[in-house]
């Protein structure tokens, strides 16, 4: 057996052990990339180490710091409730509304803070009477577009890999064509489960609304009455009661099912799921009784450090976009970990507790699959895979194949991880006689890997199936599984079709 196969193996191993073992990808990547490099290959240790991707690490490191700063200040909550607050009774506009603050909130820097939001999401699905399956799907298809933003980190590991491939790569293009397909799958699931009804009640509200606020008075509006009286018992700020309980019970459940659920088997995954939804009781029990409520949210304004933090957000996103048309030879994360330590600076106390919110993990799994990667690269396998991937008589037919690989695996796994290894493997596609030129089967990859992430199997879809309410989390959970299984097929296809085959008749 060749060396080149050895290490193929080597890899496949390193998913299944991860999956099944639950242990972490990145950890067994980074060891695996030792063992073959050094030991197998004959590689010294600083070749195998110089593989180490620190440009992309430090845009980790800076985007997770900088973002965890503004969760421990809850200047992120803060936008949350404000945001919430503008939907009103209009129940039609509830999914969509929870659409949009899901994918704003997951462009910031790790899709995992977006978690946050899904018990409020389906706290406000049960109260509304809306479809805990829409909902779900709605939050899911928030999170999953918004990671690929390129401030965020499944965007930028695609970046990352794909521009160390020599890949032409354009991070606001991609970021566009997830949230148009993730928009898209909220509208189908949107009219699938029961959106008409939705409308019909917002229409018949409408009058109703109106009538009631003219006989209220000003004693609606007035700031008075058991609402008002809870709003002010929270305390100062967004820690008080209400949306912060809810966003800091969720965050125990994130915790959970990152754990437990990332890697479950579709037979373990309900057991998993209801060892995600102890930690998530407290949020589902709390809306029960008000604490998510709109009307019991904390009002208070910003403080002078919270308004600081909040407009480093849009001075962040600027200045990438700055960087990206003028062409600067500048780190994002760098510009990011610039603006956290001056944060950390003003209030050293909170630069503390943000350290804690750096996404380790996330930065170690990148660093073990582009290292481990790199010995591939290094070692002649990934041009032993070229030569294969041409010699299947469609091209085409050979990208589908590499999508579906990716949004099964990406089911069970990490979608960072499998992104980080498929990427390069799908190089010699894209190469002048690979048949894909300059097509966008990159970002019909990644779309196709991230659209799965409904599934209950994975972080994700156990998180969602944790905050629905108790009763509805048997259907909530097959819904999910038939939606997100049949992802895996439906995504690669609606991809290609649209980013890949018009490439190849132009």
């Amino acid at each position: 057996m060749s060396v080149e196969i050895i290490a193929l193996i080597v890899l496949v191993a390193v998913f299944t052990i991860s999956a099944v073992r639950n242990v972490h990808m990145g950890a067994l990547a980074l060891v695996a990339a030792l063992v073959v490099g050094v030991l197998v290959v004959g590689e010294s240790l600083d070749d195998v180490l110089g593989g180490f991707p620190v440009d992309a690490l430090l845009i980790l490191l800076g985007i997770t710091y900088l973002f965890g700063i503004a969760r421990v200040t809850g200047t992120i909550d803060w936008l949350v409730d404000r945001s919430v607050r503008l939907i009103g009774d209009r129940v039609a506009l509830i999914p969509w509304a929870m659409f949009v603050i899901g994918t704003l909130v997951a462009c910031l820097g790790t899709s995992h803070a977006a978690f946050t939001i899904v018990p409020i999401a389906m706290s406000l699905a049960h109260k509304h009477k809306i479809h805990s399956t829409m909902m779900g799907i709605v939050m899911s298809s928030a999170i999953v577009g918004g990671a690929l933003a390129p401030t965020s980190i499944n965007g930028i590991t695609v970046m990352t890999v794909a521009r160390t491939a020599g890949i032409p790569y354009n991070p606001a293009l991609m970021f566009g064509l997830s949230i148009g397909i993730n928009t898209l799958v909220v509208l189908v699931a949107f009219f699938l489960f029961g959106g008409r009804e939705l409308i019909a009640r917002t229409r018949a509200a409408g009058p109703a609304a109106a009538a009631g606020s003219g006989r209220s008075g000003s004693g609606s509006g007035s700031g008075s009455g058991p609402g008002s009286s809870r709003r002010r018992a929270g305390g100062p700020g967004i820690g008080g009661s209400g949306l912060a309980t809810t966003v800091a019970t969720s965050e125990g459940a994130v915790g959970a099912a990152a754990t437990g659920a990332d890697r479950a088997q579709a037979g373990a995954a309900s057991s998993a799921t209801t060892a995600s939804a102890t930690s998530t009781a407290t949020a589902t029990a709390a809306s029960s009784t008000g604490a998510v409520s709109l009307d019991d949210a904390p009002a208070e304004k910003l403080s002078g450090y919270q308004l600081l933090v909040l407009v480093s957000i849009p001075v962040l996103i600027v200045g990438f976009f700055t960087i990206t048309l003028l062409d600067v030879d500048l780190n994002l994360g760098a510009v990011a970990l610039t603006i956290a330590v001056l944060l950390a600076f003003v209030n050293p106390d909170v630069g503390r507790q943000a350290l804690g919110r750096i996404d380790w993990g996330t930065i170690l799994l990148l660093g073990g699959i582009i290292t481990y990667v790199g010995v591939l690269t290094r070692l002649g396998a990934i041009d032993q895979l070229g030569e294969a991937a041409r010699s299947v008589d469609s091209p085409l037919l050979a990208a589908l194949v590499i999508c579906v690989i990716a949004g099964l695996v990406s089911a069970f796994a990490s979608t960072i991880g499998i992104l980080g290894a498929l990427i390069p493997l799908a190089v010699p596609l894209l190469i002048p006689g690979g048949g894909l030129e300059m097509t966008g089967f990159i970002y019909a990859l990644a779309i196709s890997a991230s659209l799965v992430d409904c599934a209950p199997f994975g972080t994700t879809g156990a998180t969602i199936v944790a905050s629905g309410v108790e009763e509805e989390r048997p259907r909530l959970y097959r819904h999910l599984m038939f939606w997100g299984l049949s992802m895996v097929v439906i995504g690669p296809v609606v991809t290609l079709l649209l980013f890949v085959v018009p490439f190849l008749w132009a």
